[in-house]
């Protein structure tokens, strides 16, 4: 997903959804940077369409059972291409993007009305 706006001029339903959002991704971000430590192999996928599911599939039980373990866990691996600039929007992708749009301001109201309303 994409945030409303990166410094927080947006209204405070899109400031709310934006800080939960930042926050989900750097959870996300860190899960992933993790296995991709322990497990070269999701570095950089080579494995075929089919494959690579069962191969995410297969580092994240062997992560667990680590974990389990208590192994200790290696540094976070970080992408190289981890910019945070925002992805292309194909033009086919389009109406999906407005629909995104639309779902997030959705979203955001709602979080906003649950929250406030405690």
């Amino acid at each position: 997903m994409t945030p409303f706006s990166p410094n927080g001029s947006g209204s405070p339903p899109e400031n709310l959804f934006d800080g939960m959002l930042m926050k989900g991704r750097s959870v996300v971000v860190e899960a992933i940077g993790l296995l991709k430590a322990r497990w070269k192999i999701l570095q950089s996928l080579n494995v075929g369409v089919n494959h690579a599911p069962q191969t995410i599939v297969a580092c994240c039980v062997l992560h667990n059972l680590c974990q389990i373990a208590r192994e200790p866990e290696p540094e976070i691996w970080k992408d190289p291409d981890e910019a945070g600039t925002p992805a292309r929007v194909l033009e086919s992708e389009r109406q999906f993007y407005y629909y995104g749009e639309s779902l997030r301001q959705a979203l955001a109201e709602d979080l906003h009305q649950r929250l406030s309303s405690r």
